[in-house]
Parts: structure tokens; sequence; C-alpha cells
């Protein structure tokens, strides 16, 4: 694992932001399976299924993308046991669905719990911005949330994302997902090249 958070760094300074998205997050199948392509479609489309998307429409991020977190809070802690899985679901009608839930909460959102209430405001402040949905602390409240949390729950019974958490984050389209992701590796690129400086 060493090895591959080392290449990792070195490809985060030296290659542009799109292109370590597209290599490292979008484009591979995720660490928990292991190179398993087929074990990756099936899972993918048995969670489709559930939320009522395409697979194609259904990506693992994170650290499950790799077998490395990017949240800088976690100085690239390697995927282990604890770990959960950050699911992206791409869907413009879903995203639609929970940005008009959001507008228009009103005073019901005083009636939520803090955490609620602070994602709203995340949302409001920047998710909105980059086209995503975090659902995590959210997903109850949404329309199709008990459908979606049930989904979850299913595919945390299911190899090889058995026993972990579970969280789907909603982008409005591909280019919302990429943009995400390459601002977020943008970022680290510039810390990691103040740490070197």
């Amino acid at each position: 694992m060493e090895k591959i958070r080392a290449l990792f760094l070195q490809e985060l300074v030296n290659s542009p932001p799109d292109i370590i998205a597209s290599i490292w997050i979008i484009n591979r199948i995720p660490f928990p399976f292991n190179g398993d392509a087929k074990c990756y479609e099936e899972w993918r489309k048995k969670l489709a299924k559930l939320v009522e998307v395409d697979a194609s429409e259904i990506l693992i991020t994170g650290s499950g993308a790799f077998g490395i977190s990017l949240n800088p809070n976690k100085n690239y802690k390697e995927f282990d046991d604890s770990s959960d899985i950050d699911v992206a679901i791409i869907s413009e009608y879903f995203f639609n669905t929970s940005w008009r839930y959001l507008r228009n909460i009103g005073a019901q959102r005083h009636s939520l719990p803090q955490a609620a209430k602070q994602s709203i405001r995340d949302h409001v402040e920047r998710y909105i911005y980059w086209g995503t949905i975090a659902t995590d602390k959210i997903l109850p409240y949404l329309p199709f949330g008990k459908v979606w949390l049930s989904a979850l729950e299913e595919m945390a019974k299911e190899a090889p994302t058995k026993n972990r958490t579970i969280k789907a984050r909603i982008y409005k389209d591909f280019d919302s997902l990429r943009a995400y992701q390459v601002n977020n590796l943008t970022n680290l690129r510039s810390s990691e090249i103040e740490k070197r400086i």
C-alpha cells in the first residue's frame, strides 16, 4: 500500500488533476473488488436496480476507489476494516428532486437534528454549486430517502462491501462528478506542493 501512496502522490504533483481523476477515481475497478470487473459490475447492477438508475451511473469514490483516503485530515489513510464506501450516483432526476426539497424546506428545517441543519447549510454554501448532494446526513428526509436507505443497507450485506457503511452522493451529471473530483485533487495538489517547498 505504501507503493500505491507514493505513486499517487508523485502523480498528484506531476500530472494534471483531470487525468488523475480519470485514472485514480473514475475509470477503475474499486479497491475492495480486487481487480474483479465482473464482481464490480454485478454489484453496481444490483444497487442500480434498488435506487432506480442505470448501473453506468454508479461509481465508488473516496478511499474505496484506490485504497487511500483523499481527505486531507486523514493524511492519505489506507482503506481498512473501518473504512466506509462512498458511492457517486449520477442522476439529474434525483439531483433535481433533492435540490427542490432543500430549496423548499422552509420552516421545517428547524425541526431537523443539528447535523441535518448543518448539512443543509453546507449544500446552500458549497455542494449545490458543484452539482452534488451529499446525502449522508439528510437522506432520511429526502423524498426517496427510505428507498435509498434500504438499498444502501442491502448493499452492506453484499461482498465485498459487506458490513461496511455505504454513503451516497448524488451528482447532477458526469461533468459535475468530474469537476468536484478535479477541484478536490487541485486543492490536494497545492497542499502537497506547499509541503515540499
